[in-house]
């Protein structure tokens, strides 16, 4: 198993096949599906005017990827396989609702607890949704309020 950050680098590196749009990619979650347990990302698109207003439009794709190694499985339009319920008719606030930890220990210490959740499904087959949620809960904390509903909708 790859390490998580390598991982999600790996994804972010090949999400758009190298195409060079302005786009943001999430932190990896688990994803299930048919009784499986995936890495999953969503991507949004914005231009330099969505970011000065800190309005952006919901993600319109995501990502399947191995848990193991990280290789994007399947790239996915939400128009043909929805992963949220949230409407296409507004824009989402993303301006910082509070003051981030974005250092690279606390990104660190956030990845160490993925490894560790994917290890458990790697080698047992069990999936431990106490140990995930404080995963999930250090990533989104660093998150939007508005935009936290996609990591809690593509997640396990």
């Amino acid at each position: 198993m790859i390490s998580g950050i390598l991982a999600y680098r790996n994804i972010q590196n090949s999400i758009l096949n190298g195409v060079k749009i302005p786009h943001s990619t999430s932190q990896p979650l688990i994803f299930g599906e048919d009784g499986k347990y995936y890495l999953a990302v969503f991507v949004f698109f914005f231009a330099r005017e969505d970011i000065e207003k800190g309005l952006v439009e919901r993600p319109t794709m995501w990502a399947v990827a191995d848990i193991e190694t990280g290789k994007i499985i399947e790239t996915r339009q939400t128009k043909n396989k929805e992963f949220s319920d949230a409407s296409y008719k507004v824009k989402y606030n993303v301006r910082a609702d509070a003051q981030y930890d974005t250092s690279k220990k606390y990104y660190e210490k956030a990845f160490a607890i993925l490894d560790s959740c994917r290890n458990e499904i790697i080698n047992t087959d069990r999936f431990n949704p106490e140990e995930y949620k404080h995963y999930l809960d250090m990533i989104v904390a660093n998150i939007p309020k508005e935009y936290q509903r996609f990591y809690f909708d593509l997640s396990v």
